[in-house]
Parts: C-alpha cells; structure tokens; sequence
C-alpha cells in the first residue's frame, strides 16, 4: 500500500489508532519542514551572490549577453518559475492545511458526538437496570430477610407452600377444634404476604377462611375470632392443688384446704364452673348448632387408659391435652411458710402439686383425627410428624387405618406429639410471629424433652360435637365437666 493511498484511508477515518497517530505523526513533522524551508529563503548572503554574478556579467549593444550573461539570465528565469513553484506549493500546502484542519475538526467532532452517544445509552442502560432492579430484584432481597409463607416445599407432585405445613403443625398443638392444614400465600415484595387461612373441612356445612396478612415477619389477621386459643382455664385443671393419682373432685376438696377457704367458696377456676353448672350449661345449648367441647377428665390419665376410653366413644375429631412439664411441687413452700396448717402438712412430709399445668395449659395432639391433607418433610428428624399426610402413601387404600392404628400406641403417639413440639421449636420465624413471646423454642424443647422422658399423661381432650352428644359424655364416670364453645 502507497503512502496516498494510506492518506486516504486516513482522510476516510478508516485506519488503525496506531496507523492513524503515524500518520498526524507525519503530517506534523512535513508542515514543520514547510515552514522552516519557507523562513529560510530570505537568508542574508544570497542576494550579495546574486549581485556579484549581476556584475560579471555582460550585454552587447546588439543585445548579445556574455557566457555569464546568459547563465545569469536563465537562473533568474530559474529563480522566477522557482518561485511560482513555491507559491504554488504554499498555496497547496495552505489549502492542505486547511483540509486536514477541517478534517480534524470533523474527527474531533464525530469523536465526540459518539462519546456522548455512548454515554448516554451506558446512562440509559444503567438507569433501566437499576429500574429492573428496584421492581424485581430488590423486593424478593428483602423478602429473603423475614418469613416467607410462599416458599415451595412440595415435590413434582404437590405444590406445598410452608405456611402450610407450619400452621398444621401449629392448629394441631394450639387450637383444639380449629385445625387448618391449607394456606394460600401471595407474595407483594418487601416481605409483605397476602395469606389466606383455609378450612377444608366442616362440621357445619360452612367454611370460614381468615384472611390476613403478614408484613415483614408480622401477621395481622382481619379477623382476630376465629382462629383465637382457648381460654387457659378452658378445662379444670388449671391452678389445683393436689395429687396426682386423686380424682379432680378430691384435688378441688385439697385446693380447699390448701388454701384455707370456707365451705362456701368458690375453689374451681374452670370457664365451665362448677360441675352443676356446666351441665346447667349443656343443657342450654342450641341442638341445631355444633361445638367445640372442652371435656376435663375426672383423673388424669395415661395415654393407654385414655386411648381405649375415647375409642369407645363416636367421636369426630379428638384432641388429648397433655401434661408438658413438670408440675409445681409445695415442698419448700410449706417448709418456709409462717401459717400454722401448713407447718402441719410438712411435718406430716405432705407434699402436693400447686399447678398441675405448670403455666403450659391446652398443649396436646390431635389422636383421632377427622381430616388430613399431603405434605412432606424430613421424616428421619421429625419422625410421625403429620401422620396420614405423607404425600407418597395418600394413595394407598388402608393408608387411613394404618394411621388409626398407629396413634392407639402410646409410643408411636408420644412420638408424633415430640416431633410437632420440636418442629415447632425449629422454626423461630414462624413461631415468633403467630405466638410471640408466648411460647420460646427452648420452652418447646424443654415440653418435648419431658414427655419424651414420663410419657403422655391426659388431664382433658376436646371433640367436636352437638348438645346431645356433650350431653351424653357429661354423664360418664370418666368425665368431670365440660366447657363449650360454638363451632364457627
């Protein structure tokens, strides 16, 4: 490739950085030759040789020129059209200089025209990302931060969102009577959930489902009613004194005098009331209506006795209270005390429980249950967690009565309740938000490590029942009194 034809490319902006800054490189170097040749035609000197040669000359009259007349004559004609040349020149080289002036101008000017352009689509590109960002990226960032109902746990399949299994968990442990086992969660960004609280099974030919909402690890129901735990003196055994191998009515009678009250004063703290109220009660109930009934045992008892009585009774959706911790024991109270009937009672080494519940009252497990629903988990930590509910034996045709059979043993029941107390215990998000400051996982794990160690112990159970069928159990030997509720 000539040297032309590279200024061409160069005039076409078409060549390499490197070839391109040889090139001004060159041009540079040539318009300072110019220039230097250009000044150096006035050196002082010449013009004194010119003269000289002017005078060695000669012209005859007929106007003959000496030898040295015509070599002067023709370098002045030399000198002249030398001179026209380099007008020429310096013209062309003006006009030069004013093309790769202009076209430097222009290449500047394109430079940066595209520097803009590029900057602006870069500024564009990155507000656009940023956009993207803050819509879709940003609010599942933040959700990752606090509960997240909608995670999927199911499996090709089930869809199962975690709140579900969660609160199947939960309802059965807490909420005798008002079991949930379907969620729906929809996710709006920021940890903020819309939920829905599903009943998939009714006793009334209604379902009532409780919407609500969680928001950063917060739930808020729009409806507070229905899915409330019950009172905590929703059966009898709630601040007794006694022993436990007593009946509940001789506990009432040691209550009495544990505490030194008159014949007639009240000692039974259960919402039902006194036993003659209770029935009082019942018989008032609406026989159109079903309710939750809150049936106190007259003994406590074992999981085996308690199992065998409640599977002669037809009866749809039971749940067994169970004793979580140790009771409160009098012992050292009554060593200390200043009242003179009770340093009787620790000279005699009396020794009775002052709170059969120990502050965990309705905590149990549901041991004939009416419903079920799929779900998965990790079996080999939470052993018979949802029993009946594993998704890869809803199938099976006596999956159901496996499952009755399985929770008539005590072991395999003690099992289940352990497993949803420390699942429970596990999932501290999840917890903190629907109990608070109620129930902590070490509280959980320490109810799970006691029934582990003494076993199911049964004070009460609920059903869910008519007036006639409360009627019928109020009048059991096994049963002391009984609080309702109207099922929603």
């Amino acid at each position: 490739m000539t040297y032309r034809e590279l200024l061409e490319l160069y005039k076409a902006g078409e060549l390499e950085l490197e070839q391109r800054k040889r090139i001004e490189k060159d041009i540079e170097k040539q318009e300072a030759i110019s220039d230097y040749l250009y000044e150096q035609e006035g050196i002082p000197g010449l013009e004194d040789v010119f003269a000289e040669e002017d005078r060695n000359s000669f012209v005859f009259a007929d106007g003959r020129q000496t030898e040295t007349g015509k070599e002067k004559a023709e370098a002045d004609a030399q000198e002249q059209k030398a001179r026209g040349q380099r007008g020429k020149n310096k013209d062309r080289r003006s006009t030069k200089e004013e093309d790769i002036d202009t076209e430097f101008i222009t290449m500047i000017n394109r430079s940066i025209r595209r520097a803009f352009r590029r900057l602006g689509l870069t500024v564009l590109a990155l507000a656009f990302a940023l956009i993207l960002f803050v819509q879709f990226c940003f609010p599942t960032i933040v959700s990752c931060f606090y509960y997240n109902p909608a995670e999927n746990i199911g499996n090709k399949d089930y869809t199962i969102n975690k709140m579900s299994r969660d609160m199947a968990v939960y309802s059965e442990v807490f909420l005798p009577g008002k079991r949930r086992v379907s969620v729906e969660a929809e996710s709006k960004g920021y940890g903020k959930y819309n939920i829905t609280v599903n009943q998939t099974s009714s006793f009334t030919r209604n379902l009532t489902d409780v919407s609500g909402e969680i928001v950063r690890g917060k739930l808020r129901y729009y409806d507070n009613n229905i899915l409330k735990t019950p009172v905590s003196n929703a059966f009898a055994y709630s601040n007794l004194v006694g022993k436990e191998e007593n009946t509940l009515e001789e506990n009432l009678q040691c209550t009495r005098k544990y505490f030194q009250l008159k014949e007639n004063e009240e000692v039974n703290m259960c919402a039902a009331g006194t036993k003659e109220q209770s029935i009082e009660s019942l018989k008032n109930l609406d026989s159109q209506k079903m309710y939750i009934g809150y049936i106190s045992l007259d003994k406590i008892m074992s999981y085996a006795d308690f199992k065998k009585y409640v599977d002669k009774q037809d009866l749809s959706e039971v749940w067994c209270g169970v004793q979580v911790l140790e009771p409160q024991k009098d012992k050292e109270d009554l060593e200390e005390a200043d009242d003179s009937s009770n340093k009787d009672k620790a000279e005699t080494r009396e020794e009775y429980i002052t709170d059969f519940l120990s502050g965990a009252a309705n905590i149990g497990f549901v041991c004939v249950p009416s419903y079920n629903a799929a779900f998965n988990w990790d079996d080999k930590k939470y052993p018979a967690l949802l029993p009946g509910c594993e998704t890869d034996q809803m199938d099976a045709p006596d999956h159901w009565d496996s499952v009755e059979n399985n929770l008539k043993k005590e072991n395999y029941a003690r099992q289940h309740f352990v497993s949803l107390l420390n699942y429970l215990s596990d999932q501290k998000q999840f917890l903190k938000m629907i109990a608070g400051d109620d129930y902590s996982p070490e509280a959980l794990k320490e109810m799970a490590s006691y029934v582990k160690k003494n076993g199911l112990k049964i004070y009460g159970f609920t059903t869910i029942a008519d007036k006639d069928t409360l009627l019928k159990l109020s009048k059991q030997s096994e049963v002391y009194e009984i609080y309702t509720e109207e099922l929603n």
